[in-house]
């Protein structure tokens, strides 16, 4: 149990983290990301503006005082103009060496499809890509064209910066967390240790005088003064002590991780289990079938599994209507999730109400359908399925309830072992 909460306290400290660095490395990427496209607007318009050249002293008024000669240097560029009649006419390549007129005539498909289009975006050419802002005058159209991998490398620099230093700084705050969760966790380690304490004492502390009420209405009994009220005391001492050793296991559940698993025979262990509540549930003028299938071998502590079973065929048979029927079965399933096979065992009970009911709160501690408490015909307390979902998540399978054609249906599903 401790060691549940702790690994939760870690994957959720790590995961909040994670959200903090990816908003803040992200949003500031993003801004990057934003002034770059900001550049490349502004540096195209100065150009477009200028029949494809790059005035200094215009570049420094819109691009900022602090862009020095040298620094206009940094953007390449270059500017075609076609005429009316469609031919293409280099203006200005002096800012980038891999576009000549040779390969300028390999691209003029290119560019007279942008042309017709006559609207700004973004083209490839030799490999490089450019944004490209059209401008149209009488005799015909300007095309101004920019580099934009210079511009964005500062962007994707930052960004692999971003990663490396978040990946770095996760890493290092997941190993302090797993040095230090123990302590950061140890108030409620303090507290569930109490608690657990408190329950094992205090339910032997019981014990006694309970088991001196149940000698004392036997003795009356024994000499004659038996009657109804002895009879009721017997009954309900004998529920205090199922729900003292209820209480006591379940504050030993957090125990249970320390069992050693090993390889059990889950079919001879149901079928064991199947076969001792036959007498009972048919006393009760109910229906009982079970089908087992043989040698299922799953990863488990037998002791334990045979306590699971028993919590639910003896659920099942508390909350089975009238004359209704109780199925016990186990086989063999194919699991997509895992791509394996499984054990499945499924323990069934009618129940016409059952549509009525959140199934999903019947594994919550102490929860009983009855709120009031009142309701003497059933003798649960609340506590059984909590238990065997702890034992199954000990085993590392899963427990469900539904309801399915008028009968509640508890599945418990175990992988197999070879």
């Amino acid at each position: 149990m401790i060691a549940k909460f702790q690994r939760k306290f870690i994957a959720v400290a790590v995961l909040s983290l994670s959200i903090i660095l990816l908003a803040s490395f992200g949003g500031i990427v993003l801004a990057m990301q934003y002034r770059n496209n900001q550049e490349i607007n502004e540096v195209l318009q100065i150009l477009i503006s200028n029949k494809g050249q790059l005035p200094q002293n215009q570049a420094r008024k819109h691009l900022g005082p602090d862009q020095n000669k040298d620094s206009l240097f940094r953007y390449r560029y270059f500017s075609v103009f076609i005429t009316n009649k469609g031919q293409v006419k280099l203006v200005d390549n002096t800012h980038i060496s891999t576009v000549n007129k040779q390969n300028l005539k390999t691209s003029s498909k290119q560019i007279k499809q942008v042309a017709k289009s006559n609207q700004d975006g973004q083209l490839i050419i030799a490999g490089t890509n450019f944004n490209y802002k059209v401008k149209k005058v009488k005799s015909g159209l300007y095309i101004c064209f920019l580099d934009t991998n210079a511009i964005r490398a500062n962007a994707r620099r930052l960004l692999n910066l971003a990663l490396l230093i978040g990946f770095s700084v996760l890493i290092f705050f997941t190993l302090i967390l797993i040095l230090l969760s123990k302590q950061a966790i140890k108030p409620v380690i303090d507290a569930y240790n109490k608690q657990r304490r408190f329950i094992t004492n205090a339910g032997h502390e019981l014990k006694t005088p309970i088991a001196i009420i149940s000698a004392n209405t036997e003795m009356q009994e024994m000499i004659g003064k038996g009657d109804e009220w002895t009879e009721s005391t017997k009954e309900q001492t004998q529920r205090l002590t199922m729900l003292i050793n209820q209480l006591i296991s379940l504050a030993r559940i957090g125990e249970q991780e320390k069992l050693i698993l090993e390889r059990v025979n889950f079919s001879e262990v149901s079928q064991k289990a199947a076969k001792s509540f036959k007498s009972l549930i048919q006393r009760d003028g109910k229906s009982y079938y079970f089908e087992i299938e043989p040698n299922l071998i799953v990863n488990a502590e037998k002791r334990s599994l045979l306590e699971l079973i028993n919590i639910l065929i003896d659920n099942a048979n508390k909350y089975c209507d009238v004359g209704g029927k109780v199925e016990v079965l186990l086989k063999k399933k194919w699991n997509t999730k895992f791509l394996s096979y499984t054990a499945v065992l499924e323990v069934k009970n009618s129940y016409q109400e059952g549509k009525n009911i959140n199934l999903k709160r019947f594994f919550e501690r102490f929860y009983r359908q009855d709120e009031s408490h009142n309701n003497s015909d059933k003798s649960g307390f609340g506590i059984g399925l909590s238990m065997a979902q702890d034992l199954v998540q000990i085993f590392g399978g899963k427990l469900s309830a539904s309801y399915e054609n008028g009968m509640v249906v508890m599945r418990v599903s175990l992988r197999l072992k070879k």
